[in-house]
């Protein structure tokens, strides 16, 4: 065989090899969002405040964007990146009168009420199965830097302004899983779950779906998330939420 041609070969064989190794996926959804949920502030005789009679919460809708790498080195965990949008801003009327953070909001005035619940997500995992079922585990940290905010929008009214902020970084633990189903070459289930609960204070994200993966790369898929807060924090602080409803996006797996 010519030398040169030997001498291509061995230079291919190598990036042949990584490429069945190596493996990158990446995936976006639309999902709709639907709210409920309560929250209370630190100051002494501040109300409970329920997001949608109180704050006339609505269906909303956002985009949400992951990527993974897996890799053949023992012992080391892959990675996955991941970023959801949960960024309200919602006016109406008072029903009722209620204290958010010291100031008192009249009944019949106007608010408006921002949330921002949007966060990012560094997870290491560990893939466990990987044939007809496969499984991943591993642990999250999920970092918010948002807030929930109240202010008078009333014309010719006070002006004021409240909010507490709702940061920090969260550890989470990890699951994914996927089924592929013997009706249809290409069909599979899957779901996936980020959660913890400590002390009464909870995260519990958790995501079912269909997909249908065409040439074993482009997978298109349908399902539901819900996502369900359940923060306690000292001086009667509370912050309750769950954001649910359906998605659907599209995966590539190289």
């Amino acid at each position: 065989m010519n030398k040169k041609l030997l001498g291509a070969l061995a230079l291919l064989i190598p990036f042949s090899a990584s490429a069945d190794i190596i493996g990158v996926t990446a995936g976006a959804y639309h999902w709709k969002q639907d709210f409920s949920g309560d929250l209370r502030a630190d100051q002494a005789g501040d109300d409970e405040i329920d997001l949608e009679d109180d704050l006339n919460f609505d269906d909303d809708k956002t985009n949400v964007f992951f990527v993974a790498l897996e890799h053949p080195i023992p012992l080391l965990p892959n990675i996955r990146l991941g970023s959801t949008g949960i960024d309200l801003s919602e006016t109406g009327t008072v029903s009722r009168t209620f204290q958010y953070e010291g100031n008192t909001y009249n009944q019949g005035s106007q608010v408006r009420s921002d949330i921002d619940l949007s966060h990012v997500d560094a997870t290491l995992y560990y893939e466990i199965l990987d044939n007809i079922v496969s499984l991943d585990i591993g642990l999250t940290a999920r970092k918010f830097d948002g807030e929930a905010k109240i202010t008078d929008v009333t014309p010719g009214g006070t002006g004021q302004s409240a909010s507490s902020d709702i940061d920090g970084t969260l550890p989470l633990l990890y699951a994914n899983a996927r089924v592929d189903l013997p009706f249809l070459p290409g069909l599979y289930a899957a779901g996936e779950m980020h959660g913890i609960s400590v002390s009464g204070n909870s995260l519990i994200d958790t995501k079912v779906n269909i997909g249908y993966e065409i040439l074993g790369i482009v997978g298109l898929e349908l399902g539901v998330r819900s996502f369900d807060l359940d923060l306690e924090g000292d001086d009667d602080e509370e912050f309750n939420m769950t954001v649910d409803g359906a998605f659907f996006g599209i995966v590539i797996d190289l």
